[in-house]
């Protein structure tokens, strides 16, 4: 397991607050100068301990929602495989796509405008892979919470990030127009980088891009600047818990959020319909340690569940808050 010292947890506790926050800023919580903090980034992405920079984007509010599939696959080669998940990564309306081990081999997430939407796009996509698929769930997403992360060892860490809504009930709600879609667009690419180099891009002044993005976060829009942190390089699992429950009421549903955020490394807890009512994300250092959480949110739901499924997600290969043509649908809306 890869051991960080405490200025650079420091830095990364910072920056999983805020992928922008100046660098003066980062370097008074790390309690170094800002030619050192900069250095101290630099080579946190150097090592891959930082993938990137991007942001959280509220695409209910843009007239889209999420949904998630998870495949067994059947007949399959290697490159059969990356073929597959080749396929999946290049499809404009893929947010998510991982692969993973236990019942499921593969989990991806669409977005689409609705039902019918959603419908059509997956018929394209088994049209594709039909023959190595053995069977598949779907989910309909409802929000996600995400949380702080516990081993960087915040004490605050049991506060979790603003929820993310991630099923739209209306069309585009929120007026934008070509220039905020691709400032959202390279922000996605790069959450971190300066007005200036924005602006050069996009050809508009630094004042246009601050007001720009300034707005968009405050229409929230954009809700969180996140800083892409790399657990398996640190040397944690990633662990998904798939939970099918039977009348679970709010009132119990609150309690057992709040039981959740007891468990350390938590990283997300999404809310969803279809097979399963929600989906835990954590990440430990083995398995026995996951069957321990396992265990305990399992005996806190023992007069509600149904069934579950975990999983072991190997690797991400593909993770974006604003698929391309989610933008390419959204500029031919606004030039209409």
């Amino acid at each position: 397991m890869l051991k960080l010292d405490v200025k650079n947890k420091k830095i990364l506790s910072v920056l999983d607050e805020d992928a922008r926050t100046p660098l003066s800023k980062i370097a008074s919580r790390a309690g170094i100068s800002k030619q050192l903090a900069d250095y101290r980034i630099k080579n946190l992405l150097k090592d891959k301990i930082i993938e990137g920079f991007t942001i959280y984007c509220d695409l209910t509010k843009l007239g889209y929602s999420t949904f998630g599939v998870y495949l067994r696959l059947k007949n399959l080669t290697e490159q059969k495989e990356q073929e597959i998940i080749d396929s999946l990564v290049q499809h404009p309306f893929t947010k998510w796509v991982v692969a993973c081990e236990g019942k499921w081999d593969l989990a991806f997430s669409l977005c689409a405008k609705n039902f019918l939407d959603f419908n059509s796009k997956l018929e394209e996509i088994m049209a594709k892979i039909c023959t190595n698929v053995e069977t598949y769930e779907t989910n309909i997403i409802f929000s996600l919470q995400n949380f702080f992360f516990h081993l960087l060892e915040r004490e605050d860490y049991l506060r979790g990030k603003p929820l993310r809504m991630e099923f739209s009930t209306e069309k585009l709600s929120e007026k934008i127009d070509e220039l905020d879609i691709k400032l959202l667009q390279q922000l996605a690419k790069d959450a971190r980088a300066s007005l200036v180099g924005i602006a050069n891009t996009l050809k508009v002044s630094p004042d246009v891009v601050r007001y720009r993005l300034k707005n968009l976060t405050a229409r929230k829009i954009i809700t969180e600047f996140k800083t892409r942190i790399s657990f398996k390089t640190l040397g944690y699992n990633w662990y998904q818990l798939l939970l099918d429950l039977r009348n679970f009421p709010e009132s119990e549903e609150k309690k057992f959020v709040e039981k959740l955020k007891q468990i350390p490394n938590l990283s997300y807890v999404v809310k969803c319909m279809g097979k399963w009512d929600f989906e835990i994300h954590v990440h430990a250092e083995s398995n026995e340690e996951f069957r321990k959480i396992l265990m305990k949110v399992r005996d806190s739901l023992t007069d509600y569940i149904i069934s579950y499924d975990t999983m072991l997600m190997f690797s991400k290969y593909k993770s974006t808050p604003l698929p391309d043509g989610v933008v390419q649908e959204l500029i031919k809306e606004v030039k209409k």
